[in-house]
């Protein structure tokens, strides 16, 4: 069976790089009938935070990037740890360091005045007896030869093993390395694959030589290259490699983060936009791309439009409740967002400008833009504005009756619906983008517009 896992350290918060990493084996695992793994890799005492951990949490939540088993924290496996440990050293694989940090410093600063690319130089390495002290332990290295990683993305990529020094498997706090426990643990959980950035590609190289020294089976390796900002330069905070959660915060949809985050460096075909049913039915590890991928939040923006304007209206309309009770924001009836969602979702790019045109439309006093008001409130159509509200008051409020009435109103007055219309729509939503007219008047209730048609009126009759 196809196991995978996604394995962030807790040390900050869950980013575009290490999400787009969690739905690779999230979507392969799924696509194999397989299972998904979290495991918490939080060793390092001095930066793991509670804080991190829970953002880690939240973000997979947010994303439905549900784990099958229950997560699984380093910290709680240290037992396992030391006799793993004690069995390399029994079987000769690993040993005992005792150099302190001033001989590791010294040693390196001689290498590096010699030319020489600093390392452990083994000095330890043949000890036959403990010595007294803190101690190290580092995993025996073999000196020569080279070690093959045969990845499904780069081939068969060959490491010199003189490139690799004795790592440190276990620290003198008795704390695991990453090298170490990761191998560890990828063989108890019986991990099939390691799907994972290429920046781990020569860390690859030491766990596959810990894997043999232990005996066991090696995983699939996968190694995905690295996301790239707009500039061609690694991903950073200033290009958007911010906390996944705060894009949840700016309004986007889960499923247009993972459309966004697939096709980061994945293709099937010239097609853009996916369900989340399509991804898990189509993805594969053949398709993914041995270049890096470049970060567009243009393109997020686009494809988040492309999944709300396709969004269920009750959903969109849950959405909308949901953020609305956080921002103390009163919505109207159910009815009517249902009707707000369908006419306004294809004229935003998330959730929080949907709000914000939901706010506006339904508040009991608007914001009229001044420019707007200038531009499309004036004189002449002061007269088609005051018959349209005295046609209204007699109208039954539906779209189509409304329609009518502004269809009467521009024969009467010889003009084009699109003369009145601007007007209208500066009057009653406070500037001049929304929907057809008739379906945004059809939104509201009728005493509402009329308020605000007559509103209009009155900014009008004081200019002239």
């Amino acid at each position: 069976m196809v196991r995978t896992r996604f394995a962030p350290s807790p040390t900050g918060y869950l980013h575009i790089g290490g999400v787009r990493t969690a739905l690779f084996c999230w979507l392969y695992a799924k696509n194999q009938k397989g299972q998904f793994l979290l495991r918490i890799e939080d060793t390092d005492v001095d930066r793991s935070t509670q804080e991190s951990i829970d953002a880690i949490h939240e973000g997979m939540q947010w994303l439905n990037l549900n784990h099958d088993e229950e997560p699984v924290y380093q910290s709680q496996r240290m037992d396992l740890y030391q006799q793993k440990a004690e069995e390399l050293l029994e079987s000769g694989c690993a040993y005992r360091c005792y150099c302190t940090q001033e001989e590791l410093d010294a040693m390196r600063k001689e290498q590096s005045e010699r030319g020489e690319n600093p390392s452990y130089d083994g000095r330890c390495r043949e000890l036959k007896e403990s010595k007294n002290g803190e101690f190290v332990i580092r995993f025996k290295s073999p000196e020569e030869g080279e070690i093959i990683i045969n990845d499904h993305i780069f081939g068969n990529v060959s490491v010199n093993n003189q490139e690799l020094d004795d790592f440190i498997l276990v620290r003198t706090n008795g704390m695991p390395t990453y090298h170490f426990s990761v191998v560890v643990d990828d063989h108890d959980i019986n991990i099939s694959h390691v799907i994972r950035g290429d920046d781990h590609l020569k860390n690859t190289a030491k766990h596959i030589h810990l894997f043999n020294a232990f005996g066991y089976k090696l995983p699939e390796f996968i190694h995905l290259p690295m996301i790239l900002g707009p500039d061609g330069v690694r991903l950073s905070k200033r290009h958007g490699a911010v906390n996944i959660l705060e894009y949840k915060q700016q309004g986007f949809l889960p499923e247009a983060m993972l459309n966004y985050l697939a096709r980061l460096g994945w293709s099937s075909g010239d097609q853009e936009i996916f369900s989340i049913k399509e991804l898990v039915e189509k993805f594969d590890l053949t398709n993914i791309n041995k270049s890096s991928a470049r970060f567009d939040a243009e393109k997020l923006q686009w494809v988040n439009q492309q999944h709300l304007s396709s969004l269920d209206n009750q959903k969109l309309s849950e959405l909308l409740a949901e953020q609305a009770t956080k921002e103390d924001i009163e919505l109207p009836s159910q009815e009517k967002m249902l009707l707000f969602s369908e006419a306004y979702k294809s004229r935003a790019d998330n959730l929080n400008d949907l709000l914000s045109n939901a706010h506006s439309l339904f508040s009991e006093k608007i914001e009229i833009e001044e420019k707007a008001a200038k531009k499309h409130l004036r004189s002449l159509i002061l007269k088609p504005l005051k018959d349209l509200v005295n046609e209204f008051e007699e109208t039954t409020w539906t779209k189509k009756n409304i329609h009518g009435a502004i269809e009467k109103m521009c024969k009467k007055h010889q003009i084009g619906f699109g003369k009145i219309g601007q007007p209208l729509r500066v009057a009653v939503t406070g500037n001049s983008i929304s929907p057809p007219i008739d379906v945004t008047l059809a939104l509201l209730e009728k005493e509402i517009a009329i308020i605000r048609l007559r509103t209009a009126i009155e900014y009008i009759e004081n200019r002239t």
